[in-house]
């Protein structure tokens, strides 16, 4: 039995059942003050970032089920980028997290609770199951700057929401303090900078594992 496909199928299979019940309860119930309906859970990029993650992990499900079966012998190519994207994203949030957001709030607000699993577990798994377990096929340099998508699509959609709308005209409130000091165009590239710093080192490590 093909051991890595089966711990991944495993691990693939938590991150979907975990998302997916966070993302619901959030409907129901957030310890988040900024969080009055489930609907206002998606303008955070943990929250995104975690679902577009297991999206990519739920792509892999059925074809790590046919590997075990016997009735593939590799993962499509396609579906390890696209797991590439999601592992970037969440682990993106993994590090604001931990550089950015703990040392202005609360340790208990950021990493008990949901938040465990949204801004630490989640991100881990899909870190560990890109790097070391779904190696069927090497990552193309061209193709870690899809890893930059979802960032600059939710940058553009912060930018608009916080600096052009503002939070008193019915904008966002510069909840991950981007814009601090007027500054979003330095905050902007750094971030960038980072999501892609992220996506060529991870990838240098899968392909390291690759066969």
């Amino acid at each position: 039995m093909n051991k890595k496909i089966l711990t991944a199928l495993i691990l693939n299979i938590i991150a979907v059942t975990a998302t997916t019940a966070i993302t619901v309860s959030y409907y129901f119930h957030s310890n988040n003050p900024l969080v009055e309906t489930g609907f206002d859970s998606y303008k955070f990029f943990t929250t995104d970032s975690n679902i577009l993650a297991a999206i990519s992990a739920l792509v892999l499900i059925p074809f790590e089920i046919q590997i075990l079966r016997g009735k593939r012998e590799k993962l499509p190519r396609a579906a390890i980028v696209f797991k590439l994207v999601g592992m970037t994203s969440v682990m993106l949030t993994f590090i604001t997290v931990l550089t950015v957001l703990l040392p202005q709030y609360d340790a208990g607000f950021l990493l008990l609770g949901t938040a465990f699993y949204m801004h630490l577990a989640g991100p881990l798994i899909a870190l560990v199951t890109f790097l070391f377990l779904e190696t069927d096929s090497k990552i193309r340099l061209p193709e870690t700057f899809l890893a930059l998508i979802p960032s600059v699509v939710y940058g553009a959609v912060y930018l608009v929401q916080v600096v052009v709308i503002g939070e008193h005209n019915g904008g966002w409130s510069d909840f991950y303090t981007f814009n601090k000091g007027g500054h979003w165009y330095i905050t902007m590239f750094v971030l960038l900078g980072i999501t892609y710093l992220i996506a060529a080192l991870t990838c240098f490590v899968h392909n390291k594992f690759s066969k």
